[in-house]
């Protein structure tokens, strides 16, 4: 995140299911589940999170707890449907803008909820979030639903409003590396359990021209400039490929290919006013924390590693 914003406008967001894996907290590792919330939520604030929509499995500890998350966070919680049991009123704001250099995006956040939270109710998903994206549509350019719901509510929602840009997905174990359109909503998918960092990547040029999905152009890219990096190793310093393999016909035509192929995917996304790619990125030891995050780490693992030894 920190590399990205270096050269790119980056928000952080998160379409819920951020602090729990289930509905509920366990008696047994209730205080390591809880401090394990704290330190991802300490994480989330030194990220410069801008939204987390409220998934059914954040109120896995229930209403006095995530009341304390909210307080602590620097960011806001949303959701256009979650109340407290037996009440009409929303706990949160539908709704969060976010104006950036050149644009004003709009984020609203629903959730199928979970009959075992007890102390909630959740009012319906696609009713609510129709409410909340008339209320913001023509103060932003941009809507992203962020639906913390299964398969037949996220078609449910791409089918009745039409006002949504992107729906960015929670609760599902399913990763797209190419998103889907439903209804002519950019469906997103980035898999559970912070396994992938889904990077959206927009260019809006216009409000009129359609967005056009270059995932596909985007990971040829990527895939020749590796693999003109791998035969770059070992060259000569001021040497080209092509001068190092000036004696490997195959290699010269491969190198060729490989170049012209990143132009023309470059030189037609560049053509597009208006495009949009997503890149997952698995989050494994090769991804190195920010030094502040890591303080975060570093400080809860040794509770974490004492705890499970009780």
């Amino acid at each position: 995140m920190k590399e990205l914003a270096k050269t790119q406008a980056v928000y952080l967001v998160d379409a819920g299911d951020l602090f729990f894996k289930h509905p509920y907290v366990t008696q047994a590792k209730r205080e390591l589940q809880l401090e394990t919330a704290r330190a991802i939520l300490n994480a989330y604030n030194l990220m410069d999170c801008q939204v987390l929509n409220v998934g059914a499995n954040d109120l896995g500890a229930g209403l006095e707890f995530i009341t304390e998350m909210a307080t602590t966070a620097n960011f806001p919680f949303i959701s256009a449907n979650v109340t407290s049991a037996g009440s009409d009123v929303l706990l949160y704001e539908p709704s969060h803008i976010v104006k950036t250099h050149d644009m004003t995006l709009g984020f609203v956040g629903v959730s199928i909820g979970d009959r075992r939270l007890k102390e909630f109710d959740f009012k319906d998903p696609v009713e609510s979030a129709k409410v909340a994206i008339a209320a913001i549509r023509d103060k932003v350019d941009l809507v992203f639903l962020l639906a913390n719901v299964d398969d037949r509510t996220e078609l449910e929602l791409a089918q009745a409003i039409g006002d949504i840009d992107f729906l960015i997905r929670s609760k599902t174990g399913s990763l797209q590396r190419n998103p889907k359109e439903h209804n002519g909503v950019v469906v997103v998918r980035n898999g559970k359990q912070g396994k992938y960092a889904g990077a959206l990547k927009i260019r809006r040029v216009d409000n009129i021209t359609p967005m056009k999905n270059v995932s596909a152009q985007q990971k040829r890219i990527k895939f020749s400039q590796s693999r003109l990096l791998a035969m770059s190793k070992g060259l000569e310093d001021g040497k080209t490929l092509e001068e190092h393999y000036a004696k490997d016909e195959k290699r010269l035509l491969l190198i060729k290919r490989l170049r012209d192929e990143q132009a023309n995917n470059e030189s037609l996304i560049k053509k597009l006013k208006n495009s949009y790619y997503f890149d997952p990125m698995p989050l494994n030891e090769k991804v190195a924390d920010t030094p502040e995050v890591a303080e975060v780490v570093a400080a809860f693992m040794p509770t974490k590693k004492a705890s499970q030894h009780k």
